[in-house]
C-alpha cells in the first residue's frame, strides 16, 4: 500500500510522502478537537488500535503536514497499516480545516463525486456528515467531520494488486464483503473516539 498513492475521489487524500515528522507512538485516545487541530496526528487511529483490529504492521509511519494541498485545510496527518498477510490495508487520515463550513463543503464534494452503494452505510456513531464511498474496485472510504476536523478511513482489500501497479484502469464499483465492511466500521468508530 505504501508504494502507491490513493487518489480518493481527488479531493481529500494527502500527499505527505515528503512532509512532516514521522512518529511511531500510540497517542492517547479521546484527544480534544483543539488538541487535534494543533497536532493532527492525535486524531489518527493508533498502532495499538490498528493491531487490535487485525492490522499488525505499520506500512507507512505517521506523517504530518502543514501544506496538504487541500484548499481550506492546510494541516493534516496520515498513517497506513497492513494485516499480517499484507493483503489488506487501512489508511487513517485527519485534515484540519479553517472552519466547520469548509469541512462541510469538502464532505459535500465527496458526496457528489464518489460512487455510492446502497448496501454500505457508515455507522450512525460518526454523525450525520459521514459518508462511505468506493474509491476503486476494492478500496472503501469513510469520510466524516467533527467541527473543522475531517476524518477519513480507507480500507484497501487488495494491496497485492494495487501496490505494484503503475497504471489505473476503470473498474466497476464492487460492494465490500461483510468482513471488510465490519473492519472499516470498527476502525472508523475507534478513530472517531480519538477526537472528542
Amino acid at each position: 500500500m505504501s508504494k502507491h498513492a490513493l487518489r480518493l475521489a481527488g479531493v481529500i487524500a494527502l500527499g505527505l510522502a515528503s512532509a512532516g515528522a514521522s512518529l511511531l507512538v500510540s497517542l492517547p485516545a479521546g484527544a480534544s478537537q483543539s488538541s487535534v487541530a494543533s497536532a493532527p496526528a492525535k486524531g489518527l487511529l493508533t498502532a495499538g488500535q490498528a493491531k487490535a483490529l487485525g492490522f499488525t504492521k505499520t506500512a507507512t509511519k505517521v506523517q504530518t503536514s502543514n501544506n496538504t494541498g487541500v484548499t481550506g485545510c492546510s494541516k493534516g496527518a496520515q498513517v497506513a497499516f497492513e494485516n499480517s498477510a499484507k493483503k489488506t490495508g487501512l489508511i487513517s487520515e485527519v485534515l484540519v480545516c479553517k472552519t466547520p463550513a469548509v469541512a462541510t463543503a469538502l464532505i459535500g464534494k465527496e458526496k457528489k463525486a464518489g460512487t455510492a452503494l446502497a448496501s454500505v452505510k457508515p455507522p450512525k456513531a460518526l454523525g450525520t456528515s459521514a459518508i462511505e464511498r468506493v474509491a476503486q474496485a476494492s478500496t472503501y472510504v469513510m469520510y466524516w467531520h467533527q467541527g473543522r476536523i475531517i476524518e477519513l478511513l480507507a480500507l484497501d482489500g487488495n494491496i497485492a494488486a494495487t501496490s505494484s501497479s503503475s497504471t489505473t484502469t476503470s473498474v466497476p464499483a464492487v460492494p465490500p464483503t461483510a468482513a471488510q465492511q465490519a473492519a472499516l466500521v470498527k476502525a472508523a468508530i475507534e478513530q472517531n473516539a480519538n477526537v472528542k
